[in-house]
C-alpha cells in the first residue's frame, strides 16, 4: 500500500539534514556537513564510467603489481584515459575539508547526503560497511549509489505539489557523522501523525532479536518519552517518520528524519494502517518480529555483486578495488590487450 496522505515538497526539505540538526544537535549523533560546490555535484551526477578524483590515487596504489598477474602485463605507472570522460576530476580544497573532519572524528565516519545514505553500495565497500576512512571510500560509495543518485536528481518526485517545471532550490551538503558501532537490534523507526507517536517498529526487519520481546515495554516507554521531550512541538511537521536508536535503559538516541509518505519504508505497518491512526484513539502500536520464521528479506538484497567482487572488495588489501578498477578503466581504453584479460 502507498500512503493516501499527499507529501509536499516542503516536508522533504524540513527533513533534510542539514535543515534539521542545529535543532536537535544535543540528542542526535556529531554531524558536519559540508556544502557541496557546482564542480563536485557535477562529477557525483555524472553517468559513465567511475573515475576517482586525483586526491585519491595516494590512496589507491598500494597492491603490488604480482598481486594482479592474472590480468595480463600492464604498465603501472601509465596514466589512464585520454577521453574527456574518463579525465580525472580534483577537488583539492573539498576533498581536504573532507580529510579534516574524518581526522576530527577519531579517523572514522558515516556518511550521506541531505536525506539519504548510500547504503544500497556497501557491496563496494570494505568489509561490507559504511565506515568510511578516506577518501577513496568514500567518493567510492557516492558515485556508486542509486539511493544518493536520487537525492541528487530527484528528490520531489513523490510529492503532489512538484512538476518537472518547478525548479527547487536545494543546498546540497555532504553529511559525515561521528562514527559509533550501533547494534542493528536497537534501531527503531517512529511514526508521528498530528503531533502523536502513533507507530513504532524493529528497523532492521531481516533478522529476529530476541530481546525485543522482553523489553517491549522499556522500548515502548522509553521512545514515548523521548518523543514527549525532545521532538514534539520542536520538529516543525504535524507529520513525519522519526528514526531513533536505544543503546539502553533511558537512552535514546535520533538518527534521522523523514518524511510520511511513499519515498519512507512502512516496514511490518502498510501506509493504508499508519493513515488510519487516529489521536488519542489507541495506544501507540509496536511490532518487531516474534520469532525467528518471521524474518524478511534484507531490503537491499538486489543490490548485489557477483561473490568473487565481494571478495576482492573486502580482502586483506583493502585498496585491491581501487587498482582493479584503475586497471579496468585501462582495459577500457584500450591500454591493455584484450585477450589477455
Amino acid at each position: 500500500f502507498t500512503s493516501t496522505r499527499d507529501m509536499k515538497v516542503e516536508e522533504v526539505l524540513q527533513c533534510s539534514l542539514p535543515a534539521w540538526y542545529p535543532q536537535f544537535e544535543k540528542v542526535t549523533f556529531p554531524t558536519i556537513c559540508l556544502t557541496l560546490s557546482g564542480e563536485v555535484l557535477d562529477y557525483l551526477r555524472e553517468d559513465g564510467q567511475l573515475v576517482l578524483p586525483k586526491e585519491c590515487n595516494e590512496e589507491s596504489y598500494d597492491g603490488k603489481e604480482e598481486d594482479y598477474e592474472d590480468f595480463g602485463d600492464t604498465d603501472w605507472d601509465e596514466e589512464g584515459g585520454s577521453g574527456d570522460e574518463n579525465e580525472q576530476k580534483t577537488f583539492p580544497e573539498f576533498s581536504q575539508k573532507v580529510l579534516k573532519v574524518i581526522n576530527d572524528f577519531g579517523g572514522e565516519v558515516f556518511l550521506k547526503l541531505n536525506w539519504s545514505c548510500p547504503k544500497d553500495a556497501t557491496w563496494v565497500a570494505f568489509n561490507n560497511s559504511m565506515k568510511c576512512t578516506s577518501l577513496s571510500q568514500l567518493y567510492l560509495l557516492l558515485k556508486s549509489s542509486d539511493f544518493v543518485a536520487h537525492d541528487l536528481s530527484k528528490p520531489f518526485t513523490s510529492c503532489d505539489n512538484w512538476s518537472e517545471e518547478d525548479k527547487v532550490a536545494v543546498s546540497y551538503s555532504l553529511v559525515l557523522r561521528k562514527w559509533v558501532d550501533v547494534n542493528p537490534g536497537t534501531e527503531f523507526r517512529c511514526w508521528v501523525a498530528s503531533g502523536q507517536l502513533v507507530a513504532i517498529c524493529q528497523r532492521d526487519t531481516s533478522n529476529y532479536y530476541p530481546h525485543l520481546a522482553r523489553e517491549e515495554d522499556s522500548i515502548k516507554q522509553d521512545i514515548v518519552s523521548f518523543f514527549q521531550e525532545q521532538i514534539r512541538d520542536k520538529f516543525p511537521l504535524d507529520h513525519f517518520v522519526m528514526d531513533v536508536t536505544r543503546p539502553r535503559k533511558d537512552k535514546v538516541v535520533l538518527v534521522d528524519f523523514n518524511p510520511w509518505g511513499v519515498t519512507t519504508d512502512s516496514l511490518m505497518f502498510s501506509w493504508e494502517e499508519l493513515d488510519e491512526q487516529k489521536d488519542g484513539e489507541q495506544e501507540t502500536c509496536v511490532r518487531y518480529i516474534r520469532e525467528s520464521g518471521g524474518v524478511q528479506p534484507h531490503p537491499y538484497r538486489h543490490y548485489s555483486i557477483p561473490r568473487d567482487m565481494v571478495d576482492l572488495a573486502s580482502g586483506t588489501d583493502p585498496y585491491k578495488l581501487m587498482d582493479f578498477l584503475k586497471l579496468k578503466e585501462q582495459t577500457e581504453t584500450g591500454e591493455v590487450d584484450s585477450d589477455q584479460e
